[in-house]
């Protein structure tokens, strides 16, 4: 099997298991979006733990933060040239300055770390909200379906005798 059945494959699992949850539309989507705005915050290998926690504090789905945060694992590369970016925009920085040296040197911490909390925590708040909301109408849809079905199944049959 290729890598990219594999990949393919192990996001649609995880997508199934985010459909199958059974919760309240508001703390699903809570859930969710602090999974994925957890991406964005500087937690280097502890996302899903950040997750999962923020999801406990804040009364949201923590299986749907963690499986969310695990989705967008092959995003963080992109999360973190964009903090770097909005960081650097907002200080007034040029991006050439925030580029250079490794995440794991302390001499770029010093350069650029206060470029790159600043785009975290604005691209954080950012991508919690752009998730929220989608996720909310999309599992109110779901559950007012469910609703209507389970409705649906419960009436009796009517079959009329023709004479």
């Amino acid at each position: 099997m290729t890598a990219w059945i594999r990949c393919k494959r192990f996001l649609r699992f995880h997508y199934l298991r985010l459909l199958r949850l059974k919760d309240q539309p508001e703390p699903l989507a809570r859930g969710v979006a602090l999974g994925f705005a957890s991406g964005f915050g500087p937690f280097f290998g502890l996302g899903l733990v950040a997750a999962w926690m923020a999801a406990a504090l804040l009364r949201g789905n923590r299986m749907a933060a963690v499986i969310t945060a695990v989705l967008f694992k092959w995003a963080i590369p992109l999360f973190i040239t964009a903090n770097l970016a909005v960081g650097s925009w907002v200080w007034g920085r040029p991006l050439q300055e925030a580029a250079g040296g490794s995440l794991w040197e302390l001499r770029f911490w010093k350069e650029v770390g206060l470029c790159f909390i600043t785009g975290s925590a604005i691209n954080g708040v950012t991508a919690y909200v752009v998730a929220y909301f989608p996720v909310l109408y999309w599992a109110n849809r779901r559950r007012l379906a469910k609703r209507a079905l389970q409705a649906n199944l419960e009436q009796p049959a009517r079959f009329s005798v023709r004479r």
